[in-house]
């Protein structure tokens, strides 16, 4: 065989490439958006994680594949300017009413707790996540005594 029926070959023998933003994990259908100390790109859920519990954790996504789809329609929402929270609240109305949007809550901060909910319910997270208040933001310099004496 010569040189080019070697190259044509090997050429035949290559494995499709694989897509950059897919998780490192076996099966996981969750984005990749951490790359951890050089071990390859991993989804938020997988990159923390010893590599032992991968499969249990990528069950879990997939159980809980109905999350990460309301994740992504809020998002969506958000975006076209559509009434995202009326659509959340409705989501929930009937099961956990802890996981609809609070009055503070804006839609980045929601869909953030949304995903921590998810790592909660696959037991990747100890403790529920809490909504979270908007800082408030305190007075500094000369504005400081002000606040204090008002």
């Amino acid at each position: 065989m010569n040189t080019s029926a070697f190259r044509e070959l090997a050429q035949q023998k290559q494995q499709p490439e694989r897509d950059p933003t897919q998780c490192a994990a076996y099966g996981c259908k969750v984005r990749a958006s951490v790359n951890n100390a050089g071990s390859g790109w991993a989804c938020y859920a997988h990159a923390f994680a010893e590599v032992d519990a991968w499969q249990k954790i990528t069950r879990g996504l997939q159980e809980h594949d109905w999350l990460l789809g309301l994740v992504a329609e809020v998002r969506k929402m958000d975006r076209d300017i559509r009434d995202w929270r009326g659509f959340a609240m409705q989501f929930w109305e009937n099961s956990d009413k802890f996981c609809q949007p609070q009055p503070f809550e804006n839609c980045v901060p929601y869909q953030n707790r949304m995903l921590m909910e998810l790592l909660f319910r696959i037991g990747q997270s100890p403790k529920r996540p809490q909504p979270r208040k908007p800082a408030t933001p305190k007075p500094a310099g000369r504005f400081a005594k002000q606040a204090v004496a008002a």
